[in-house]
């Protein structure tokens, strides 16, 4: 049977996981940050914050965005579940804008049509979730000026989308959105075992996702209602989840990085194998976006 996918190991990789095992930090050490850091690089954000899992990251996105009981948000109906999930575990409302048959994205027209609808029925939602199928960017500016006028936060789910670009502009720069989020679990491009990074630009954007990710808690004097008491001191201002990476995953991720130019190249070259095979047949092969260059987690048609 051929698996659905199958991660790609090194000697290297396993090199540097053996490293921090053999180290004194395996958990809260120096190797998140400069996976973190890495990421930042990559994608061209201000912040990146490694999480446990792309669903964890969507939480605290959503949460860290402020969606809440009775809000509403909307995602795309092609995608995995937690990208509706998230806002269910919130208490908001989620409802689904289709896609477009030929990108498998979320359909601009579509949604602008359901936005007006849903302002005279004053039902917009909080945040929308756009989710970049098989690695190719949804039309992010469109979403952006809608955004503008309907007044929503926006939340990439590019799980399938680490090192893709859109217009340019390598997807998780934030330059369309308020976060973005990537997966790593071992079906994607890289993997770091299980885990998910969360990136954004926004200042208060990023003290929150940083908050929430450690059960709330909070070594900064600025945000705590005592003065500390030591070094040792810290409070819990939110309820928040024990959602951190650990280095010994960061370790793994930071390593595999270093291929993912030649992952997403040799992914697309087997894509252009397959339309040119597929060619004479009447099938519809994945449309290619101007400007856009796609992580090609899948070939869908």
């Amino acid at each position: 049977m051929i698996p659905y996918g199958k991660q790609n190991i090194s000697k290297s990789d396993i090199k540097a996981v053996k490293e921090v095992l053999e180290s004194n930090l395996i958990t809260q050490g120096p190797i998140v940050p400069k996976f973190e850091r890495k990421i930042c690089e990559l994608v061209g954000s201000r912040f990146a914050f490694a999480v446990n899992s792309a669903t964890s990251a969507l939480h605290i996105s959503c949460i860290s965005l402020g969606l809440k009981k009775g809000d509403y948000l909307w995602t795309s109906p092609n995608s995995f579940v937690a990208s509706s999930n998230c806002a269910l575990y919130c208490g908001a409302k989620v409802d689904f804008v289709d896609i477009d048959p030929e990108t498998f994205n979320m359909d601009m027209k579509l949604l602008k049509k359901k936005l007006e609808v849903a302002k005279k029925a004053n039902k917009l939602p909080k945040i929308i979730i756009p989710v970049h199928m098989a690695g190719l960017s949804c039309d992010m500016k469109s979403l952006k000026d809608l955004s503008k006028r309907y007044n929503f936060k926006i939340i990439e789910d590019a799980s399938h989308g680490i090192g893709s670009k859109y217009n340019g502009i390598n997807v998780g720069s934030c330059a369309y959105s308020d976060i973005t989020v990537f997966s790593f679990h071992p079906v994607k491009i890289i993997t770091t075992g299980e885990g998910g990074v969360a990136t954004t630009n926004d200042s208060d954007t990023a003290k929150k996702l940083d908050v929430l990710r450690t059960h709330g808690i909070t070594k900064n004097k600025d945000e705590m209602l005592f003065s500390p008491h030591g070094d040792w001191y810290f409070e819990q201002i939110y309820l928040g989840y024990n959602y951190r990476m650990t280095d010994i995953h960061a370790a793994l991720g930071l390593n595999q990085l270093k291929r993912l130019d030649k992952f997403i190249s040799k992914r697309n070259r087997i894509a252009e194998k397959y339309d040119s095979k597929l060619e004479a047949l009447p099938l519809q092969t994945p449309k290619r976006v101007k400007d856009s260059y796609s992580s090609f987690h899948l070939y869908i048609r």
